[in-house]
């Protein structure tokens, strides 16, 4: 079987990620580094001895024989990312969200059709195994009709983590929490129920950070399955880090984290007991590359889809549109 030889485009913190998860599978490895500046990606390929590199992917992908690409550019990025590596035939696993436009990421799913490509998105959090059961238990009607979903994610982020940075731009991040720490939340909440159907209400607000975006927000949601729910997102909550989901049904009520189900109320139903220790972001990175890998090997879809993908950037852009422009408040 052949091994799949991966190129890492952008060598960011999340690159990381991806090079430890990479390094225990083991019909995959990453060969090639490709970014903007000569230097700094020189300098990271000498660091995790990475043999080819440097600032085009055709030329390092074809040097290194590469199969696939791994894109860790800022979000606004990830089109001509996915655009350049679909035309050379590579398959692509890419940084959520997708994209921060609904019609660019349309293109991006278009070309990798075209060019006979596997497209995956990193909103890893559908892998953890508490998340999958509570999906089943919504698919097979033991929850009855859902009725209210609310999500929530509560962090915060010193001011500095946006100043001098791409964080919190139109331009490249393409937002603030809502599209960047709220994506996979919001995902998780749109995989669960089906889609959604309309942004009945939204607001944003400037609280702490003096940013083009907002760093704190909420908005109401008509799901596709029916439900109705509240998404509050925010970098503002000093202290925090805090996220869930609560699921109710005519028959019962879930409310789930990130590692584990917190309320499990469902008449008829013990709550769950898993074997395996609550997943970690190392442990659903290792899943989703390995899916990826498998993707190609057996040449099936991928769990996460890029047609699956792209509903959260669409329900985001909709909450944008829908609250208009921040309200500061300081």
């Amino acid at each position: 079987m052949q091994k799949q030889r991966l190129i890492l485009i952008g060598h960011g913190g999340i690159s990381k990620s991806y090079l430890k998860a990479f390094s225990k599978v083991p019909n995959a490895e990453i060969v090639g580094v490709v970014g903007r500046h000569a230097e700094k990606v020189e300098a990271f390929a000498g660091e995790f001895s990475i043999p080819f590199f440097g600032k085009k992917l055709g030329e390092v992908a074809k040097n290194a024989g590469a199969t696939a690409v791994i894109i860790c550019t800022p979000n606004a990025v990830h089109y001509q990312n996915v655009m350049e590596a679909s035309r050379l035939g590579l398959h692509c696993l890419c940084e959520k969200p997708l994209h921060i436009s609904p019609e660019k990421q349309q293109e991006m799913i278009a070309s990798c059709k075209e060019y006979g490509v596997k497209l995956t998105v990193s909103y890893m959090r559908r892998f953890a195994s508490h998340l999958q059961y509570i999906k089943n238990i919504i698919d097979s009607g033991k929850l009855g009709q859902i009725t209210v979903v609310d999500v929530g994610l509560k962090y915060f982020r010193p001011k500095e983590y946006y100043y001098n940075s791409w964080h919190g731009t139109h331009e490249l991040d393409g937002g603030g929490p809502f599209i960047q720490q709220g994506s996979h939340i919001i995902d998780l909440a749109l995989w669960l129920c089906g889609g959604y159907k309309e942004v009945i209400t939204a607001k944003m607000f400037q609280v702490y950070h003096d940013i083009q975006t907002e760093d704190h927000g909420y908005a109401i949601i008509h799901y596709q399955n029916g439900a109705i729910g509240m998404i509050e997102t925010s970098t503002s909550c000093f202290g925090l880090k805090k996220e869930g989901i609560e699921i109710s049904g005519t028959k019962g009520t879930i409310f789930a984290n990130y590692s584990e189900i917190v309320t499990f109320d469902v008449p008829g139903l013990d709550p769950p007991i898993f074997s395996e220790n609550a997943p970690t972001n190392e442990s659903l990175f290792e899943r989703l590359v390995v899916d990826f890998v498998q993707s190609i090997e057996e040449d099936r879809s991928p769990f996460i889809q890029g047609e699956s993908a792209k509903t959260t950037t669409e329900l985001i852009t909709d909450i944008y549109y829908k609250a208009g422009e921040p309200i500061r408040s300081f």
